[in-house]
């Protein structure tokens, strides 16, 4: 999935997936900071990886694999 919004510094990368991890203010953006949390897990439990590519102010884009 691939987005035009705030992306996120490729420093923080590894925090992207953490519970509760949050690279925005919750004034900046809405949330509680679990949602990729959830798809990390949900996407594990398939075998599979995901992993985020971006870049602040230009957008992100997010890629997974499942295991056939």
């Amino acid at each position: 999935m691939r987005d035009n919004g705030a992306g996120f510094d490729a420093a923080y990368a590894g925090k992207l997936f953490g519970v509760f991890q949050r690279l925005h203010s919750a004034k900046e953006f809405e949330g509680t900071g679990i949602g990729l949390a959830t798809v990390q897990r949900i996407v594990r439990r398939h075998g599979g990886r995901i992993w985020a590519e971006g870049e602040a102010g230009r957008g992100a884009t997010f890629s997974f694999t499942l295991d056939p």
